[in-house]
């Protein structure tokens, strides 16, 4: 299991201010059992641009040869943030009580078994999500292809940066009509969003 010190924000004043970090192990895919290791190690400039790095340096992240490949390590790693994220306490780097970030393969697999309440939550937002757009007031074919968009967290960093600030503002528009047991239920994706709408676009 590799690791990296994962930044965690809080909201203030309509901005995320950084609060801390907390440790994050996740596994290369050999780990997981499939018989492919990468093909180079990159970490990330103060501009959060990709640069090489050897692998033995504690911030570099694996890159695989074929992007297949990228896109499952991409979606362990996702699951692997989202997971530390929701053992927070909200609006700090602490963890709740009785919760632990694995560092262990025996205790990331262990996750899976609770994985399908993570699933539960994300169904309920995107559906809170589509319900609210048209009180926007937008046209059906903008508040679909809005909802498409939205719900397609992982490609949002490929969109425009006006797209992104539009999609940023929604939801946070929407949170404002949430109470405070749905915020708290639903931060973890609320924030995946908001970190996407501000990623760089990886093909810039």
């Amino acid at each position: 299991m590799r690791s990296y010190q994962m930044v965690v924000s809080k909201k203030e004043n309509g901005e995320y201010v950084k609060v801390g970090e907390v440790a994050v192990f996740y596994p290369l895919l050999s780990e997981l059992g499939l018989n492919v290791e990468p093909a180079s190690y990159e970490t990330y400039d103060k501009d959060n641009k990709p640069v090489a790095a050897a692998a033995d340096n504690v911030e570099a992240f694996p890159v695989y040869a074929d992007e297949k490949v990228q896109y499952v390590f991409d979606a362990v790693l996702a699951a692997v943030k989202a997971t530390a994220r929701n053992r927070l306490v909200s609006g700090t780097a602490n963890l709740k009580p009785d919760n632990t970030i694995a560092d262990t393969i025996e205790a990331l697999l262990a996750t899976g078994e609770r994985s399908g309440e993570a699933l539960k939550q994300r169904r309920e937002y995107f559906n809170s999500f589509k319900a609210w757009l048209p009180s926007t007031g937008k046209s059906a074919p903008w508040c679909l292809g809005m909802f498409d968009i939205v719900s397609n967290v992982k490609n949002i960093p490929y969109q425009s940066e006006a797209r992104k600030a539009t999609v940023k503002d929604l939801i946070a528009q929407h949170a404002a009509t949430l109470d405070t047991d749905s915020i708290a239920k639903w931060e973890r994706i609320m924030t995946q969003i908001d970190e996407n709408c501000t990623a760089p676009d990886p093909l810039a």
